[in-house]
């Protein structure tokens, strides 16, 4: 498959960037690592006039210790964030989702930053255009109906994002800057609940920076997966304790994550905070796992996931 012509520019400063999206008046898109809107462009999910690739900006390569946060530039490669021993000393969570992302030679090519801005996914909109055009456009693609449920006028594919989970977690925040000027909002804040446009990022605003609080957490992640490499999510769970309150994430069955507190005792109120996971969901078959088997594993991956980590601090 090839993806449709386009330009392609690498500027050197964020400004230069934003202000080349403009020039094409809102048809481009911004290129980190490329490995997750390369094959969308050569299925022909996205057919953008240019590209403009980030990676020449230096500053959003930078991982700094600013005192009370920690903040990580968002084309800091997966494979060196994962290395780094500030990360691995006080965010064990991210750090074990960043070693689940993919398989090492994505990970020395991936980004952070386009981790967090990977477009939701589903079996019937993740196709060749041929496919998709003889099935028939679905909501994601500007259609009347979704595909995976007959007749439902809601997009329901999945936000897969490996470290998004454990950042939400550890209350982690972004850093956009666009047209309008710069803004800093929850990671939970980017997120709109909606498949078809997942996040809340306007026209020409780029993703420049994650600030994470610093502050020693305990915490883990799991992932379910067909293969133990390179397959994404089709559940990932999160857990961070720090100061003795609890969050959980449980990402990959929606659009987007979903994040609820334990507070002081993990391993007790576990059960009821992933009942309230439970009322949110709605998994259809739209993976190659039964929407049915993947609500279940819920509880079983959370329960789980929360008791080793609280076992593992004793």
């Amino acid at each position: 498959m090839i993806s449709s012509k386009f330009e392609y520019r690498k500027p050197t400063n964020v400004d230069e960037a934003v202000e080349l999206y403009g020039e094409f008046e809102g048809s481009a898109v911004y290129l980190s690592g490329g490995t997750d809107l390369v094959p969308r462009m050569k299925l022909g999910l996205e057919k953008p006039r240019a590209v403009i690739d980030l990676k020449a900006i230096d500053s959003l390569s930078v991982l700094e210790d600013q005192g009370q946060w920690i903040k990580i530039g968002s084309e800091v490669r997966i494979f060196d964030l994962k290395q780094n021993e500030l990360i691995q000393d006080l965010f064990p969570a991210l750090a074990s989702s960043l070693e689940a992302t993919s398989c090492e030679t994505l990970q020395m090519r991936g980004t952070i930053g386009g981790n967090l801005l990977q477009n939701c996914r589903c079996l019937f909109y993740n196709q060749s255009e041929f496919w998709r055009r003889s099935k028939g456009f679905c909501l994601k693609m500007g259609g009347e109906k979704c595909n995976a449920v007959p007749g439902a006028k809601t997009c329901f594919a999945n936000y897969c994002s490996d470290n998004a989970p454990s950042l939400c977690t550890l209350s982690a925040e972004v850093e956009l800057s666009g047209p309008k000027g710069q803004r800093r909002i929850s990671l939970e804040e980017l997120y709109t609940n909606k498949a078809d446009k997942p996040f809340d990022i306007q026209p020409g605003e780029i993703l420049t920076a994650i600030f994470v609080p610093k502050k020693k957490t305990i915490g883990d992640y799991e992932k379910l997966r067909v293969r133990c490499a390179i397959d994404y999510p089709l559940l990932g769970v999160a857990f961070s304790l720090a100061e003795g309150t609890g969050k959980l994430a449980v990402g990959a069955i929606g659009p987007k994550p979903i994040v609820v507190e334990l507070g002081e005792s993990p391993k007790q109120s576990v059960k009821e905070a992933v009942k309230g996971v439970l009322d949110q969901v709605r998994p259809v078959n739209n993976t190659v796992l039964d929407r049915e088997y993947r609500k279940r594993m819920i509880s079983i991956m959370a329960e789980r996931l929360v008791n080793k980590v609280m076992e593992g601090a004793k």
